[in-house]
């Protein structure tokens, strides 16, 4: 069949073959455009049965007009063979997607309820025109775009509108485990057999299995009938229990009780959703963010140590399940603001502020905290701590367990001991550790290896001292990722992550940066593993989404990259080289809106974050590179100039320097530049291969040897 020409159709390649025919990729050689054909073979086409189910999905599927169903050209026969001829679809079916799935059970709630109300919109167009599909399942949903559409496919058991269903006295046509009770007894069906049918596709999407399962059909067919599945919060907690009152209404087995009309099921899914978000901001009732602790020790350098605080009291608190805590980054966010606590509460979506102040001088403290409801604009509770710096991890305890009292929050006998919980007793290890986080999030070549020094120095102090090698291990891998692709950074990095959860098999920050040193040595079903934990375990390390984010980009799952990527915005809106990931997502999806609406949204971030940290040599590169391509060329210079200056030797600092020349179109002075970065360490091949910034060096045959890689 491949290389022949059928009617006015080249035949190109096999695409897949199914019960009802083989479908093949071919050439419209009249309109010049692809399509895909399904040919009906010669030996069932002798069957009128076959003959007419197949004339009937051209029947069916012509007769509709939908984004969200394939689209069908004409209906021929050649040499005793029928074919369709349909529009060709790039992308996966559902069915595939789901078994590629490399974490957890399902989908993420939010998108498997997006993708069905999608299905339910091509759905809504068939039954507006009297069609049952009646085949409703992951196979014959095809996912499009990366991920933002959906195409309802194969129409071949469909039911029109005369009546003239295919399905012959005491049998009934369909997949088995997606069938209505009213399918698997061989009884008359409508429209609702195709809304259970969907309840089934949203429960596997949900929590990756079946609702029904048996070894023998008998069995799957006595379970459709008769019995109740596991509902999906019973199979999976972090699905909503709102969720288990709509697949309720999909699945319930007396359908005159299931939802009426596609438009009941729109609806229902539209009411679960703001079920969903609605508890989102009743909990906003024991929300608190954490704001950064003012410096006003006479030693202006003590700034390490009142951020510390502030984020060791955040990390306190999250632990607590009944408390919802403002992630450090978005907190810091606010560091020497000049807005009053209610504009800053209001932002947040939060009832309760901690502000404080630290006076550091050599040994001795002075900690003031207050905590204030806004709602009430009241003053709860304030307290000075006076004490030396041995005295710190008291005055800790202390402040979580006044603002747990101050919040009325009950606490399980887990989270009493959690509370109590220290990481070191060493004040030396734990001032060292701070200061080492400190340099660690300066992300500069030089702040990481006095990063390295410091952590190092803690665990010397304290060899058991988790949260120094979780430090540690992130660092290494930091090193790897924007200085040097040196594969011993990695091997160090695992070991003392792993040596981090040894000691504290419960720091999300271990899991963290274990994620993302098995993620840098391109181990991503463990770096998807330790990524994940480090959610559950912290639902505000946004260090953890970002590796997730990176995973689905190198595996083409674009529209949960995308979704990752917007959480750790959410959760760290100064992580701004999530804004260049997006922007090189975007441009594989093909979307141009969201491409420049993000491109421009990273440009004010910048210019904020600059005037903040204005020696951040890799934030001015990044800048002059989106100044490049809106048009700001001047600006854009004077920007690369700095981020050059600031970090001259620095192998991804030459590495955006490429890119930023890329995008001016001087080609000479951008493949120097990667030139330079592979000489100084820049490795990542792989990087290279995607990265749309260099999309105008690709043809050059410099270029193409540069990134044939060692």
């Amino acid at each position: 069949m491949i290389g022949q020409v059928i009617s006015h159709y080249n035949i190109l390649e096999k695409l897949g073959e199914g019960g009802m025919g083989i479908v093949y990729k071919a050439q419209d050689t009249t309109l010049d455009r692809f399509v895909a054909i399904k040919f009906l073979p010669a030996h069932l086409s002798s069957n009128n049965e076959n003959k007419s189910r197949f004339q009937q999905e051209a029947k069916a599927a012509a007769a509709l007009n939908h984004p969200n169903i394939l689209n069908v050209y004409e209906i021929d026969e050649a040499d005793g063979m029928m074919f369709l001829v349909m529009e060709l679809l790039e992308g996966e079916t559902l069915k595939d997607h789901m078994s590629g799935l490399k974490t957890g059970p399902g989908l993420p709630y939010k998108q498997a309820l997006e993708w069905t109300t999608l299905i339910a919109k091509g759905l809504k167009a068939a039954h507006d025109k009297n069609i049952v599909h009646r085949d409703i399942k992951p196979q014959n949903i095809m996912l499009t775009g990366g991920g933002s559409n959906i195409k309802i496919m194969d129409f071949g058991l469909a039911k029109l509108k005369s009546g003239a269903g295919l399905t012959r006295t005491g049998t009934s046509l369909g997949t088995l485990s997606y069938m209505s009770p009213e399918q698997v007894q061989g009884t008359a069906t409508d429209h609702r057999s195709d809304i259970w049918s969907l309840g089934i596709v949203l429960y596997e999407m949900l929590t990756g299995d079946l609702p029904f399962k048996a070894e023998h059909d008998a069995g799957l067919l006595y379970l459709i009938s008769n019995e109740d599945p596991p509902l999906p919060s019973q199979m999976d907690k972090k699905i909503p229990r709102q969720i288990d009152q709509l697949m309720l209404r999909f699945i319930e087995k007396n359908r005159d009780l299931r939802f009426a009309s596609i438009d009941d099921v729109l609806t229902g899914l539209n009411e679960a959703l703001a079920s969903i978000d609605t508890a989102a901001v009743q909990s906003k009732g024991k929300a608190i963010a954490v704001l950064p602790f003012g410096n006003i020790s006479p030693d202006k350098e003590s700034d390490y140590f009142s951020d510390g605080l502030t984020e060791e009291l955040i990390a306190n608190l999250a632990k607590l399940k009944d408390i919802r805590v403002v992630p450090r980054a978005t907190s810091m966010h606010y560091k020497g603001t000049t807005k009053d606590v209610k504009s800053v509460a209001r932002e947040l979506g939060t009832r309760y502020i901690l502000s404080g102040s630290v006076r550091k001088f050599q040994e001795n403290l002075r900690i003031t905290v207050e905590l204030i409801d806004i709602e009430m604009d009241t003053q709860l509770w304030a307290e000075t701590y006076k004490g030396k710096l041995d005295d710190v991890f008291d005055i800790q305890e202390q402040v979580s367990k006044q603002i747990v009292d101050a919040l009325m929050v009950k606490l399980s006998p887990t989270e009493k001991v959690v509370l109590t919980k220290r990481s070191t007793l060493n004040p030396e290890a734990f001032d060292c550790n701070l200061r080492a986080r400190n340099f660690l999030y300066q992300r500069t070549k030089k702040s990481m290896n006095f990063a390295i020094q410091l952590f190092q120095k803690a665990i010397e102090l304290d060899p058991r001292y988790a949260d120094a090698y979780a430090g540690l291990g992130e660092t290494y891998s930091s090193l790897y990722q924007d200085v040097e692709r040196n594969e011993a950074w990695l091997d160090k990095s695992i070991e003392a992550s792993l040596k981090a959860l040894m000691y504290d098999s419960t720091l999300p920050e271990a899991y963290a940066a274990l994620g993302l040193g098995y993620y840098s040595k391109r181990m991503f079903d463990d770096a998807v593993t330790a990524s994940k934990k480090a959610i559950e375990l912290d639902t505000n390390n946004f260090l953890g989404y970002w590796i997730l984010g990176r995973i689905y980009n190198n595996t083409d799952r674009y529209t949960e990259s995308v979704q990752l990527f917007h959480k750790v915005l959410e959760l760290n809106p100064d992580f701004y080289s999530v804004y260049g990931d997006l922007q090189i997502v975007y441009g594989r999806m093909g979307e141009k809106e969201k491409y420049q609406k993000v491109l421009m949204e990273g440009l004010a971030t910048y210019e904020r974050y600059l005037s903040h940290h204005p020696d951040d040599s890799r934030g001015h590169m990044y800048y002059a590179t989106d100044l490049a391509q809106v048009g700001r060329k001047e600006e854009a210079k004077v920007q690369a100039a700095k981020a050059i200056e600031l970090s001259p030797d620095d192998p991804l600092m030459l590495y955006n320097a490429a890119c930023f020349y890329a995008q001016m179109g001087e080609k000479t002075q951008a493949i120097q530049s990667l030139r330079d970065a592979i000489s100084v360490g820049y490795g990542n091949y792989e990087w290279l291969q995607r990265d749309t910034d260099l999309d105008s060096l690709r043809d050059d045959p410099e270029f193409k040897e540069l990134i044939k890689g060692k």
